[in-house]
C-alpha cells in the first residue's frame, strides 16, 4: 500500500500549518515564562513555575479534552452543509465549556493548600502557590477561546486562530518582562508576574479571536446568530458532546497527569531534578504541540470522509499523516541531539551547571521518545475523526498510569536514577501507547 499521497499531504499541510503556528504561539507562552523566570530569577523560581504548571495543566487539560468534542461534530455537519447543526454544536459547546471551566477553577483553588503536603522542596512552595492561584483564573477566558477555536477549526478556518494566538503571545512576552522586573511604575512581582502576564494574554486572545471570526465570511453567521435562549438547548446534544468529549478529556488527562506526576516524582529527589525536567519538557512540549497540527488536520479530514462514508480514504489519510509525523519528529530529534548542550542554556543561569548537565541528558531521551509521542497524538486525532474515543482513553490509561508512573517511581526514586530514570519510563509508556493506538486505527479503518 502506498503510504504518502500528494493530494492528502497537500490538504493536510494546508490545515495543519496554521494550527502549528497556533500551537507554536500557545506553547511559546509557557516557554517564554520558563526562559524569563529562569534567566531573571534562577533555578528555584523555575522549579516553582514547573510545579505550578504541573498542577495547573493536570486539571486544565480535562477542560481542553471536553472542548475537543466540537471539531468532529462541526466537521461532519459541514460535510453535509448543515449550518443549523453547526450553530447548535457551537452554542452547546460554549455552555458546556463554561461550566467545565468554572468547575476546574474551583478545583484548582481547593487543591492549592495541598501543595504543602506533597513532600516537595519547601522553599519553592510559596511562589508555586501564588502562581497557581493566578493561573487558575485564566481557565475561564481560555475555555471561551477554546469554544471559538474548535468551532473555527472544525470548519477548516484555522488561520484566524493563529493570528489571535500569536498576537496574544506577544502581549504575554512583553508583560512577562514588565511584571517580573517591575517596569513602567509596576512593582517587581517575581514569579507572580509570569502568572499575571499569562492571564492578561488569555483574556486578549479570546477577544482577538472573537473579532476575527465576526469579521470572517465563513464564521460570521455563527457569531451573529449565537444565542443562550433556553429553548435552543437540548439534552441529547449535551449527551452527545459528553460521549465524545469525556473519553477524550480522560485520554488527555492521563497523559498530562503522567508528566505532572513525573515532575512531582522528580521533586522527591531534588529541586535540581525538577528544574532539569522542566527545561527538557519545555523543549519536548514545543515539538509535540506542533504535531497537534497533524492531529487536528487528521480529525477534520477523517471526520469529513467519515461523514461521506468514504472509509478507504479514511485509512489513507490516517497512514499518510502518521508517516508525516514520523518524519517531522525524526528531524526534531536530530536537532535535540546536536544542540543538547546549547538549548538548556536559554532556560537558566550559566552557573547552574548541575541543572544544565542533567537537562542535556534528558534531551537525548526526549529525541527518541518524541517519535512515539508524535505518532500517538496524530493517531488519536484520526480516531477522534472516526468518533472512536472510549478505547483510546483506556489505552492511554494503561500506558501512562499502569506502566509509566510506577516504572518512573522505581527508576527515579528506588533505583536513585533521578530525572533520568523518570524520562526513560516516559519513553517506554509513550511507545506502548503509540503501538496500541496504531493497531486500534488499523483495526477499525479496514
Amino acid at each position: 500500500m502506498q503510504l504518502f499521497h500528494r493530494s492528502i499531504t497537500k490538504e493536510t499541510l494546508t490545515l495543519a500549518l496554521p494550527v502549528m503556528l497556533t500551537q507554536l504561539g500557545q506553547v511559546s507562552v509557557n516557554i517564554m515564562d520558563n526562559i524569563i523566570v529562569g534567566k531573571l530569577l534562577g533555578a528555584d523560581a523555575l522549579a516553582s513555575v514547573s510545579l505550578g504548571n504541573a498542577v495547573f495543566f493536570s486539571i486544565f487539560i480535562f477542560g481542553l479534552g471536553i472542548s475537543f468534542a466540537i471539531p468532529p461534530l462541526v466537521s461532519e455537519a459541514s460535510a453535509k452543509n448543515n449550518t443549523q447543526r453547526i450553530q447548535s454544536v457551537f452554542q452547546h459547546g460554549f455552555v458546556l465549556n463554561t461550566m467545565v471551566g468554572l468547575l476546574l477553577l474551583s478545583l484548582l483553588l481547593l487543591f492549592n493548600p495541598l501543595l504543602y503536603h506533597l513532600n516537595q522542596p519547601e522553599h519553592i512552595l510559596p511562589d508555586t502557590s501564588i502562581y497557581l492561584k493566578i493561573m487558575a483564573f485564566s481557565i475561564i477566558p481560555f475555555m471561551f477561546f477554546q469554544t471559538l477555536r474548535e468551532t473555527s477549526e472544525g470548519l477548516g478556518f484555522t488561520i484566524g486562530v493563529t493570528v489571535a494566538t500569536i498576537t496574544a503571545n506577544v502581549i504575554n512576552v512583553v508583560f512577562n518582562y514588565i511584571f517580573i522586573k517591575g517596569l513602567f511604575g509596576f512593582s517587581p512581582m517575581g514569579v507572580a508576574g509570569a502568572g499575571y502576564a499569562t492571564l492578561l494574554a488569555r483574556v486578549c486572545m479570546f477577544f482577538f479571536l472573537l473579532f476575527i471570526l465576526w469579521r470572517n465570511a465563513k464564521t460570521k453567521q455563527y457569531i451573529q446568530n449565537f444565542s443562550l435562549k433556553i429553548h435552543g438547548f437540548k439534552k441529547t446534544m449535551f449527551e452527545k458532546m459528553l460521549r465524545l468529549g469525556l473519553p477524550t478529556a480522560l485520554q488527555m488527562f492521563f497523559e498530562v497527569t503522567a508528566f505532572a506526576g513525573a515532575a512531582f516524582i522528580c521533586g522527591l529527589v531534588s529541586a535540581k531534578d525538577i528544574a532539569a525536567h522542566q527545561i527538557a519538557l519545555s523543549m519536548a512540549s514545543f515539538t509535540f504541540n506542533l504535531c497537534i497540527g497533524f492531529s487536528v488536520a487528521s480529525t477534520i479530514l477523517v471526520g469529513r470522509n467519515f461523514g461521506k462514508k468514504n472509509y478507504t480514504m479514511v485509512r489513507k489519510i490516517g497512514l499518510n499523516n502518521i508517516g508525516l509525523t514520523f518524519i517531522y519528529m525524526a528531524i526534531c530529534g536530530i536537532v535535540f541531539i546536536i544542540f543538547k548542550e546549547v538549548l538548556p542554556q536559554y532556560f537558566t543561569k550559566e552557573e547552574e551547571t548541575a541543572v544544565l548537565s542533567l537537562a542535556s541528558q534528558l534531551l537525548v531521551i526526549a529525541a527518541l521518545f518524541q517519535l512515539s509521542d508524535g505518532i500517538q497524538v496524530t493517531t488519536l486525532g484520526a480516531l477522534r475523526g472516526l468518533q472512536d474515543v472510549k478505547i483510546p482513553s483506556i489505552i492511554t490509561f494503561i500506558a501512562y498510569w499502569v506502566i509509566t508512573i510506577p516504572l518512573g517511581y522505581y527508576l527515579c526514586v528506588m533505583r536513585q536514577m533521578g530525572a533520568l530514570g523518570m524520562w526513560i519510563a516516559l519513553g517506554v509508556g509513550l511507545t506502548i501507547s503509540a503501538v496500541m493506538l496504531i493497531y486500534r486505527f488499523l483495526k477499525i479503518s479496514r
